[in-house]
């Protein structure tokens, strides 16, 4: 899939939502953000991120069954890998300020019959409104420590680019962008931030820095994201599909 192939994408996710019930679902990551990663000629290589909003822990084994057919046709059509990671609508309401959230570009929402898009806005700028301290200190901290977590795990070069392109987000929120070569020493960087702006971090980036050379460290971090931010475990959130004709 390339570049000019992503209006027809959204087309068909659209289209395939729409037969869907019970399910609000956004568009995230790169290909929202439009920094996908892309091979030489062109080819995007970044996957295609879901956040599928189900109203309760109820309702996901039916939202599963609907979605994997929808992510499956994706990935055979673009040529793509398709994931989703299933959301419970109060956890995603009660954290506005996870990245997952605010990095979302404007309108990404493919299909919303729960109504959550207005009900996030609004819920996004009580926080900003109310919280005496940054809310979004922990939660930019957050895919810093997941993606150092996962580089133990596997791919460590993709995984440690991801790592230093959160912690420049990072730095730029706090007005940090004149570092030269800013993120040579990314869990410096964060326990530096952590302790002179007093932050706590998330339950999952304590367990990273308590341990980062923990052999389960990526196991467990990953569990604590996602229940972090989609109020579920790994198991019963994430799906995937992957073209049945490589890309």
């Amino acid at each position: 899939m390339k570049r000019t192939d992503i209006p027809d994408l959204l087309r068909h996710l659209r289209s395939a939502l729409a037969e869907t019930t019970g399910i609000s679902v956004a568009l995230s990551g790169s290909l929202a953000r439009g920094d996908f990663r892309a091979r030489a000629d062109g080819t995007i290589s970044s996957d295609l991120d879901l956040i599928p909003i189900v109203p309760t822990p109820a309702d996901v084994a039916a939202a599963r069954a609907q979605l994997q057919p929808v992510l499956q046709s994706t990935a055979d059509q673009f040529g793509i890998t398709a994931t989703a990671a299933i959301t419970l609508q109060d956890r995603c309401l009660s954290v506005p300020r996870a990245r997952y959230l605010t990095s979302m570009t404007a309108g990404p929402w493919l299909a919303d019959p729960l109504d959550v898009a207005p009900r996030l806005a609004a819920a996004s700028t009580a926080a900003l409104k109310t919280i005496a301290d940054d809310p979004d200190l922990p939660w930019l901290i957050q895919p810093i420590t997941y993606y150092l977590a996962k580089a133990t795990h596997e791919d460590p070069v993709t995984n440690i680019g991801k790592a230093r392109t959160a912690a420049t987000h990072l730095l730029g929120h706090l007005g940090h962008t004149g570092c030269t070569n800013p993120t040579d020493h990314v869990l410096q960087i964060v326990t530096a931030i952590r302790d002179l702006h007093s932050i706590k971090p998330l339950p999952s980036s304590e367990r990273f820095l308590t341990t980062p050379t923990a052999q389960d460290v990526y196991s467990t971090v990953r569990d604590l994201v996602f229940t972090e931010n989609q109020g579920i475990g790994f198991t019963a959130s994430a799906m995937a599909a992957t073209p049945r004709i490589p890309n």
